[in-house]
């Protein structure tokens, strides 16, 4: 009997020792873990509207750490007086910054001369100055999918060279079918390597559709998020969209850009490493978009699929789609400052653009 009722003391100052320290813990977050309001209640919250879990509280603790950090760069986001971009909590903010430019980005350094596809470099088919529209947003027009998600992998190559072909295959036969990013990711030569999710190159993939005869529907060949074996060759996949090849807008040159993006969505490289590129989230982003005391170092690809100009501050912006789903940005997209004194463009959107041709 004895042994009985000191078990029973033994489990009830066991829980009240838990429920102690549980108690604790949660006063420790409810001021913030350091005074800055932001608590562990709000982080679950985020967790749970991301479908977040973590493998042992530890690592909750950790990744609690980052999130606040991040917090407290969003709050303290001030740009410049005349824009009107603004920062949010988005479903990267338990990464550090480091984490999320390694994972969620994607662009390898430029292809070398000896590469066996040199990109041809010209200037777009001119436009008649009277009919160069001063805002085109190739989504009114249908030429645009819906937003995709690359996931933690490296293949925003493939997304905007995909999204540049599916748009050129719309203006030119009246038809918008999604096209597979994962053939690209597979079979792809990055120039020496085949590693989609560790970086490519729209030009590379652009001249790989050209030389196979064409690419898959997504419904054929769908997106796993990761590197696989390239099915091409063994599998009978029916060619979904053809291209005859791709052209190269000059470098630094935006009336030149602005004059492809009037005929079609056209893929360009980003600097994306910044905490603000990162957690962009409405208005148009003048940058900083990697380190402030450099120019910019393009890592990640979108597509231009239009650009305008804001009938409140006056200022231009390039319309880009991204590929890190609907809750980043607006709604996936982001608008980049257009025609800016910097000859890489904003974010270095202005280094490299492509577009495929028929």
């Amino acid at each position: 009997m004895a042994s009985n009722i000191a078990v029973v003391v033994l489990l009830v100052c066991t829980f009240m020792a838990l429920a102690l320290q549980a108690m604790a813990a949660d006063a420790y977050y409810d001021n913030g873990g350091g005074g800055d309001g932001v608590t562990m209640q709000m982080f679950e919250e985020w967790m749970a509207k991301f479908g977040k879990t973590y493998p042992c509280h530890g690592e909750k603790e950790r990744r609690f750490a980052v999130f606040r950090d991040n917090v407290r760069f969003i709050r303290s986001y001030r740009p410049e007086a005349t824009y009107d971009s603004a920062v949010r909590i988005n479903q990267f903010a338990d990464l550090t910054n480091g984490e999320f430019v390694a994972t969620y980005t994607g662009v390898k350094p430029p292809l070398p001369a000896t590469h066996p596809h040199p990109h041809p470099e010209e200037a777009p088919r001119a436009v008649d100055p009277i009919w160069m529209p001063c805002c085109i947003d190739w989504r009114f027009k249908g030429a645009v999918t819906g937003v995709k998600d690359q996931g933690a992998c490296g293949s925003s190559w493939a997304f905007a060279a995909v999204a540049a072909i599916e748009g050129l295959m719309k203006i030119r036969t009246g038809q918008l079918t999604p096209l597979s990013e994962q053939e690209l990711v597979d079979c792809v030569d990055g120039g020496g390597d085949r590693d989609g999710c560790g970086g490519g190159h729209t030009d590379a993939a652009f001249q790989f559709v050209a030389d196979k005869g064409g690419i898959t529907a997504e419904s054929e060949y769908r997106y796993e998020g990761y590197q696989g074996r390239c099915r091409v060759d063994d599998m009978l996949f029916n060619h979904a969209a053809r291209v005859g090849g791709y052209r190269a807008v000059p470098p630094g040159d935006e009336r030149q850009l602005a004059t492809a993006v009037a005929r079609q969505p056209v893929t360009a490289y980003v600097d994306a490493s910044g905490p603000a590129f990162q957690f962009y989230g409405s208005g148009v982003f003048p940058g900083p978009c990697g380190a402030a005391a450099r120019a910019p170092k393009p890592n990640h690809a979108v597509t231009l699929v239009g650009y305008c100009q804001d009938g409140a501050s006056g200022k231009k912006y390039w319309i880009a789609k991204n590929s890190w789903g609907k809750t980043w940005g607006q709604q996936g997209y982001i608008l980049l400052e257009k025609d800016v004194a910097s000859p890489h463009g904003t974010c270095g959107l202005a280094v490299s653009p492509f577009y495929p041709t028929v």
